[in-house]
């Protein structure tokens, strides 16, 4: 798939290719082909630069400083991948830097990220640039942008930092798009969107407010954060260029273990008010339509190095624990790390600084900086808690680098923390603090899932970065507890959550399992990784037998491979008023084919849906309704990419299984 011929690499497979020129002037990109298709390249200033050591880089420099080729090797990877890595001598004998790309078999993109090694003096690095694309199928004219995981419209050119990660650009006339993406963390993503100048599409660090900056102590290395870029034909609502993106973001993240299975939280609507008995009473039913895992969320310490608070749990959180196992459930625990609540006063000596050095606070608890002590200290913790209780899944919470509601700055001023130099340095090492933090309770605990919040990564959406440090991620603070927020409005933002990311590692929200709104929340929950809440005692003989057989149905179609690949749809009807638009999902396994659908009527008056199910392959599925177990039928391959009129039973949502027929 990569190969190197007169001073040209090139990669390539039977859906891409992407050829780089490397000659006097240094290395770029000369060519990009999709299938047939050579796309339009401008000659552009630099893909890549950054300053190091006060002196600027560029990988292009016609007629100026360039740096200076050192070597090239081709390795094999993962997932049949191959990896290319072009070393440069960096200036002043600092070190070296290597570009490195990755293609793979199946998948019509590459990815490209950086290497960093100092040489026998320290290396100061700053205003790091990894991609630059200027590209389109045609005419530039004809590029439609949309942000927000590819979903919205934009306008031709913005710069943006810290927000919108994966960008899509379409061409109508052309029935062709690209995507990019990066999984450089939080405030110090940085995106320009030019595509009129010579700068292009650009994907970079912050060098503003944070500054990126990373200093490496003499041999250390350090490698950059990934950028994506993927092809795909067909209209706007094609589904399978998307597929193909999160799938190319998936295969750079952590190997997903274990896969978690439906979860149950305690956090609504009781909020901090539990106790032994309310979660034994909650864990029987939990058990008993289909759980896997209860997690006990904030209200189970009091103040003082996280004691177990003796009124709510007079006999400890073990017998807690002992009753979720007794009953088949896993137990989950929700732990603070991002301040010091739980445990007031108490190190101020980790506390993050402010420029007048005064400490970072966050309501009336003191902010903690992950680029300190705290860090190996709340893994020590986390290890003894999990020990203690037998924990099968961390939700960790709390802001400490960056606060997702706009209430604190980034990073931290402190000079005397180990892991970082000064403000300018701190919001990078904090992250590294984090993802050592993931490794460390992953190598001591594999089987442990890991869940850091949206709040601890302090970005209100979720991002590939949130999800390469997490297992799966916990990502909103909607519910439906809240009047301002329906069950339709908490799935649309369920769908845009996921409209380019792996929905099995995203658990969109808190939904409510209520009495006479069960079904419809649950099917609601199953866009993404089911975290459900709600007074279980509520629910109906009924409805307790139709939640089982939906928990029974996703458990075993998920069985047979995860439901990695998704499909959403929107029918909007006479009406021009949102609310009356029906909506659904299709979600498969890439692996098997087979899956889950789920359609809601809303207020369309709709009785039935007509969809096109993006099935895989030519075997017949077989479908059937995943609340009552009936059987619909079953339906050749053609039939169901061509278009299935499917009856919503009389009710306003309806749940399907979608499962190779047994011929």
């Amino acid at each position: 798939m990569i190969r190197y011929e007169n001073g040209k690499f090139v990669l390539e497979n039977s859906l891409f290719s992407r050829t780089l020129l490397l000659d006097d002037d240094g290395l770029r990109s000369v060519s990009y082909r999709f299938g047939d298709r050579e796309f339009a390249v401008t000659d552009a200033p630099p893909e890549f630069s950054f300053e190091v050591n006060g002196v600027s880089c560029s990988g292009y420099a016609p007629g100026g400083q360039k740096l200076k080729y050192k070597s090239f090797e081709i390795l094999d990877g993962k997932d049949g991948a191959e990896i290319l890595n072009i070393s440069f001598e960096l200036p002043g004998a600092a070190g070296c830097v290597t570009v490195v790309s990755v293609i793979y078999p199946d998948l019509p993109g590459c990815v490209r990220k950086f290497r960093f090694e100092a040489g026998e003096e320290e290396l100061d690095l700053s205003k790091l640039m990894l991609e630059t694309f200027n590209l389109a199928p045609r005419d530039p004219v004809n590029l439609q942008i949309f942000r927000e995981q590819g979903r919205v419209p934009a306008l031709p050119q913005f710069t943006i930092t810290g927000s919108d990660d994966m960008l899509r650009f379409h061409d109508h006339k052309e029935q062709c798009s690209f995507f990019t993406g990066s999984s450089i963390p939080g405030p110090l993503r940085y995106v320009m969107c030019y595509p009129h100048w010579a700068t292009g599409i650009r994907y970079g660090y912050s060098c503003s407010a944070p500054l990126f900056r990373k200093y490496l102590r003499p041999g250390e290395v350090w490698e950059s954060a990934d950028v994506y870029l993927v092809f795909g034909k067909g209209d706007i609502n094609d589904c399978k260029g998307r597929n193909d993106f999160r799938e190319m973001v998936r295969r750079s993240m952590p190997e997903l273990t274990p896969v978690a299975g439906p979860m149950y939280c305690t956090w609504v609507p009781f909020l901090k008010g539990i106790s032994e008995s309310l979660v034994s009473e909650i864990a029987d039913v939990a058990s008993k339509v289909g759980f896997d895992i209860l997690v006990l969320d904030d209200g189970w310490f009091v103040d003082g190095k996280w004691q177990v608070d003796p009124e709510k749990f007079p006999r400890g959180l073990e017998a807690v624990a002992e009753d979720c196992r007794s009953k088949g459930l896993k137990f989950g625990l929700w732990f603070n790390i991002g301040t010091d609540y739980g445990d007031e006063g108490s190190s101020p000596e980790d506390n993050c600084r402010m420029s007048d050095n005064s400490v970072k606070m966050s309501g009336r608890t003191a902010v903690r900086c992950f680029a300190s002590k705290h860090c190996s200290e709340v893994a020590e913790k986390l290890k003894s808690l999990a020990n203690q209780y037998g924990l099968s899944y961390f939700k960790m919470d709390f802001s400490n680098i960056i606060s997702p509601y706009g209430v604190q700055a980034a990073g931290c001023h402190s000079h005397e923390h180990a892991g970082h130099r000064n403000d300018e340095d701190s919001v990078v090492e904090q992250y590294r603090g984090l993802y050592a933090l993931r490794e460390n309770l992953k190598e001591a605990m594999p089987q442990l899932c890991l869940d850091y919040s949206f709040e601890v990564f302090g970005t209100e959406f979720p991002g590939v970065a949130g999800l390469q440090y997490s297992d799966i991620q916990h990502v909103s603070n909607l519910h439906t507890s809240e009047r301002f927020y329906d069950i339709r409005m908490i799935r649309e933002a369920i769908y845009a959550f996921t409209a380019m990311l792996p929905p099995e590692r995203i658990s969109g929200s808190l939904i409510e399992l209520k009495g006479g709104e069960a079904v419809e929340a649950l099917y609601s929950a199953m866009a993404g990784n089911p975290l459900l809440a709600g007074d279980l005692r509520t629910l109906s003989a009924e409805e307790r037998r139709e939640v089982r057989n939906i928990f029974d149905g996703f458990k075993k179609i998920s069985a047979a491979g995860a439901l990695t690949e998704m499909q959403t749809w929107k029918w909007q009807g006479e009406s021009s008023d949102p609310a009356a638009a029906a909506d659904g999902y299709f979600r498969w396994s890439r692996s098997s084919g087979e899956g889950i659908a789920a359609f809601f009527a809303n207020d369309s008056g709709a009785e039935s849906v007509t969809v096109k199910f993006p099935v895989p392959d030519e075997k017949p599925r077989e479908l059937y309704d995943l609340a009552t177990s009936e059987v619909i039928g079953t339906f050749s391959a053609d039939e169901l990419r061509s278009g299935k009129k499917l009856s919503l039973g009389g009710k306003k949502f309806r749940g399907f299984a979608v499962k190779k027929a047994e011929i």
